[in-house]
């Protein structure tokens, strides 16, 4: 059995690196006509400099963690844990929590310099990061603290689930799965709340642009209301807008950044585009998606907890619950592979929809010139290669999606 984890760990790994390899080479590749104009010689030396800064970094830090994670289970690191933790209590829920608290400090301890080079010598560099040290520090003690009290209270529960059914696993799946459909949707309805602990979001300010919005969401429907500016200019210059909620908790956020570096035609063209998810209900669509993907997650939880060889095979003494999550985030990397095809596939399909809309409902010179600022504020890639994008693109690349705008009746 470890032979097989360890096997199945190393084979995604040179599955996902041979792909990200391929778009890195794919970056001198021939540029779409309908995309030539978008960098200036001088832009586009500086974007392939940052694109193979990414990649790099990428690469290092793809090495790094599957390299651990190899060390960990061939050296029976859990099966230690186990018994570091059962020695501190006696309470199986505790016992649990500890483990998976240990191993997510670990793991944020080895990300956290990782993840500060990126936003400081990466992002600084090319003029990215606009996000202070102390600011930093700040998001990682919220973000901390959110895992513990979400992530820990989502483990204890799925463990006391566990503990009333291990006799019969079936009703195990049934209420597992019921407990975490209902968490989703409520993650849906409530995850601006999320957003507004780490980020200042207000209603749009009374303004010239205001009232050109109030006049596009009247035209097609939408309250005008629930449109709101993110304060994204402390942490980065990079634009970006979004959608979300369901029901009255619908709303349309636009990054500050995104209005500071756009003109009033593109900014509504934007808005349009996030509106054309909301008519075509993209979010409540992708939710479904997700609730059937719940299936396979309780599906293959189930399928470890019924497997204890795979437990003994790591030094654990038998079924644990802290590990089963572990080895499902590790078994699931094969299996997301073609779900993520599918799911990346339908968002890109929704993207597609929503730029026809906005184009339909501004125009379709506004929609390209918004997405082709996008792409220069944001240093997108023009030529990703095909099998990356099938893989793991959830927007098609902006060449095809100008093409698709222009081909528009």
């Amino acid at each position: 059995m470890k032979l097989i984890v360890l096997l199945i760990i190393m084979v995604v790994f040179v599955f996902d690196t041979t792909i990200s390899v391929l778009n890195y080479r794919n970056r001198k590749a021939l540029m779409p006509e309908s995309v030539e104009d978008i960098y200036d010689p001088e832009k586009y030396q500086t974007w392939l400099k940052y694109n193979m800064a990414n990649f790099k970094f990428g690469m290092i830090t793809s090495v790094i963690s599957t390299l651990l994670l190899l060390l960990f289970l061939s050296f029976n690191f859990f099966g230690w844990l186990e018994g570091a933790v059962n020695d501190l209590t006696a309470s199986l829920t505790l016992q649990t929590l500890l483990f998976m608290f240990v191993f997510y400090v670990i793991t944020l301890l080895i990300n956290l310099p990782l993840k500060y080079y990126q936003i400081f010598k990466i992002e600084a560099t090319f003029g990215f990061n606009k996000m202070t040290p102390k600011l930093f520090w700040i998001d990682t003690l919220k973000g901390f603290i959110l895992t513990i009290v979400l992530g820990g209270g989502l483990i204890a529960l799925l463990h006391f689930i566990f503990r009333q059914f291990e006799d019969n696993m079936l009703w195990f799946m049934l209420f597992s799965y019921i407990s975490l459909a209902i968490i989703l949707v409520l993650i849906y309805f409530l995850q601006k709340y999320f957003m507004r602990w780490f980020n200042k979001i207000e209603p749009m300010a009374d303004s010239p642009l205001k009232s050109e919005i109030d006049a596009l969401g009247a035209k097609l429907g939408f309250e005008v209301k629930k449109i709101f500016v993110l304060d994204a200019s402390k942490r980065s210059t990079k634009l970006n807008a979004y959608f979300s909620g369901l029901g009255k908790q619908k709303e349309v956020v636009l990054f500050d950044t995104l209005i500071e570096k756009m003109s009033s035609e593109e900014i509504l063209a934007v808005l349009a585009h996030e509106l054309g998810h909301a008519t075509h209900k993209d979010t409540t669509k992708g939710l479904f998606r997700t609730l059937l993907l719940l299936l396979v997650y309780v599906g293959l939880l189930t399928f470890i907890l019924l497997t204890p060889s795979l437990f003994t095979a790591f030094g654990l003494t038998g079924v644990h619950f802290g590990f089963t999550i572990i080895l499902m985030m590790v078994l699931l990397e094969p299996v997301e592979i073609p779900i993520s095809i599918y799911m990346n596939y339908a968002s890109r399909k929704a993207e597609f929809q929503a730029d026809g809309f906005a184009a339909k409902n501004t125009s379709k010179d506004a929609m390209v010139s918004a997405l082709k600022k996008l792409t220069i504020e944001n240093f997108a890639n023009l030529t990703p290669h095909p099998l990356y994008v099938f893989i793991h693109y959830s927007h098609p690349p902006i060449s095809q999606r100008i093409e698709s705008i222009l081909a528009e009746n």
